[in-house]
């Protein structure tokens, strides 16, 4: 089966995957999943590369980082002492 996956930002052709899909279900699942995700990663850095806007490169983080779960594991001696 031939698959195709187009990518296009503010309506011009970035990149087209293609692949051949065959096999067992489980193998044309893992080959259109891997494909995704090269389309996925391909529309985000044509996204970037087309809006040159300043922008912070990654979000403020709320107050703490920290969740219960570490403070839980860092206060009941999760290092061995």
């Amino acid at each position: 089966m031939h698959v195709e996956i187009s990518i296009k930002v503010n309506g011009q052709m970035v990149k087209t995957h293609t692949a051949e899909v065959a096999g067992t279900l489980e193998e044309m699942e893992e080959l259109t999943h891997a494909l995704g995700k090269k389309a996925a990663c391909d529309a985000l850095q044509a996204t970037v590369n087309v809006d040159q806007s300043p922008r912070p490169l990654f979000r403020k983080p709320a107050r703490t980082c920290v969740t219960r779960a570490i403070k839980a594991a860092v206060s009941s001696g999760l290092t061995g002492r």
